[in-house]
């Protein structure tokens, strides 16, 4: 049986390790956006998003990662000058929405900023929890649809 668990733990961080590594930002932007910034925006979806999401972001000038997380459900990773990108998702049923958090969202380039949406049908505009360190803001209606 203990076998077993050793086997589970070394898989286990085997995964987190090749996960770390896949999502790992850019080793060297210089003068990334159009001021120069090296600022790091993730937006992913909260527990109870249902499936079918599909992201996308058009960033000037910045490089752009998109991707699923561990449940499946998008990552988008934009290193550069975040303020500036246009983050679209669009859901199972066809609807467009467009995140807006990243355009007020705290920076620094020490570490990236994560934006939450917290999701929930039948909603225009959902909130972005965003966090940068310590910080946690709720910004309202930064989830917004467009259709």
């Amino acid at each position: 049986m203990r076998w077993i668990g050793n086997g589970v733990t070394a898989a286990a961080a085997a995964t987190m390790l090749l996960a770390d590594m896949a999502l790992a930002g850019p080793t060297s932007i210089s003068r990334v956006g159009a001021t120069g910034t090296r600022d790091q925006f993730v937006l992913r979806f909260d527990l109870l998003s249902p499936g079918g999401f599909s992201c996308a972001a058009d960033a000037p000038g910045s490089q752009v990662r998109s991707g699923r997380d561990l449940l499946g459900r998008p990552m988008i990773r934009v290193f550069g000058d975040a303020r500036a990108a246009v983050i679209t998702c669009t859901d199972a049923e066809g609807t467009r929405w467009q995140a807006t958090a990243n355009r007020t969202a705290p920076y620094t380039p020490a570490e990236p900023t994560y934006g939450t949406v917290v999701y929930r049908p039948g909603q225009p505009a959902m909130m972005t929890i965003v966090e940068l360190g310590d910080q946690t803001e709720y910004q309202h209606k930064t989830f917004v649809r467009v259709d």
